[in-house]
């Protein structure tokens, strides 16, 4: 074989192999619940479950209010008392106006010639746990990925007892809705993962005919169910085509504008990795030093004499002692 052939035939044999070899992950694992899209990009393995969401509201009825945000930024990015969150906590009262905007809500029917909209029956019932929560509006979701990035910051906080330690998780980030790039670019790489429900799934009791999202073992990387819920994506667009409001037709991705929470859309978050701070240990809040002391100037007896012209009274015997 000609020996110049033979070099370049090695040289593309290795350029393929080191191509094909899989990228380390820049973090020790992804964040809690999600699979990896990019270095800095990780997105929810499912949908926003009512189960996830009842813990959001469950910790608003601890005093977790949005005022809290600046405060827990401000807290040390590693070796966090795990107490010092409970402390912030107790210092606030429970918000009921910002729990009660947070409540999703739905039209209910309480007589045959009566509706009422109330608190959305899901939240109601541990039987819907693993639904996907559905019923929501853009605030409730802006608010709940608020929510999830410091809970997810505290958590890091925690379990790192070193600088070392930190330096495996993000240092900067924040949950935020999914952009539509960003969700077609998880189905193509977890196209595989996306699997139709079986009809026998189907509860026929309910209103709608959304269905659980039922754990299916560790190699189940990525679940987009085929006849479930649509989903709620950044710039009010909501993508359909995997849903079981029919008349948008089955399996066939496509996007509609979002009007109004209903029950056959709901959402999943993105976790975005700050890129300014992919690998840098730097905290994400600012020091704040101590004032230094300083001594006071010596000021002669000459001069506090001065002082006292022109002060008369208690005021003169209160300053000379």
């Amino acid at each position: 074989m000609n020996i110049k052939l033979y070099i370049l035939i090695s040289l593309t044999l290795v350029l393929l192999l080191s191509a094909a070899k899989k990228k380390k992950p820049l973090f020790k694992e992804s964040p809690p619940g999600t699979v990896m899209i990019t270095d800095s990009l990780y997105i929810d393995k499912r949908p926003i479950r009512v189960i996830d969401y009842l813990e959001f509201l469950h910790d608003i009825r601890n005093s977790y209010t949005p005022s809290l945000h600046d405060s827990i930024n401000k807290l040390p990015f590693y070796n966090l008392d795990s107490d010092i969150p409970n402390h912030l906590y107790d210092s606030l009262p429970m918000d009921s106006v910002f729990y009660e905007r947070m409540l999703t809500r739905t039209w209910q029917v309480v007589s045959s010639d009566k509706k009422v909209y109330g608190v959305d029956y899901h939240l109601l019932s541990s039987r819907y746990y693993n639904f996907p929560l559905v019923n929501i509006n853009y605030y409730q979701v802006f608010e709940y990925c608020k929510w999830r990035t410091d809970k997810v910051k505290m958590h890091y906080a925690v379990i790192s007892k070193t600088l070392k330690q930190r330096k495996k998780y993000p240092i900067n980030f924040k949950y935020r809705q999914v952009k539509r790039k960003e969700w077609e670019r998880t189905l193509s790489l977890y196209f595989e993962e996306v699997k139709p429900v079986s009809q026998s799934l189907h509860n026929i009791d309910l209103v709608n005919a959304a269905t659980p999202y039922v754990p299916q073992g560790k190699k189940k990387l990525f679940y987009y169910e085929s006849d479930n819920v649509g989903e709620y994506l950044y710039g009010e667009i909501v993508a359909v085509g995997f849903n079981w409001k029919h008349e948008y037709g089955i399996g066939d991705i496509s996007y509609v504008r979002y009007k109004k929470p209903t029950d056959w859309i709901g959402f999943r978050a993105m976790f975005e990795v700050l890129p300014d701070t992919v690998n840098e240990a730097r905290p994400v809040y600012a020091t704040v030093e101590k004032p230094r002391k300083t001594k006071a100037p010596k000021t002669s007896k000459k001069k506090k004499d001065k002082k006292l012209k022109g002060i008369k009274g208690e005021d003169i015997k209160r300053r000379k002692k």
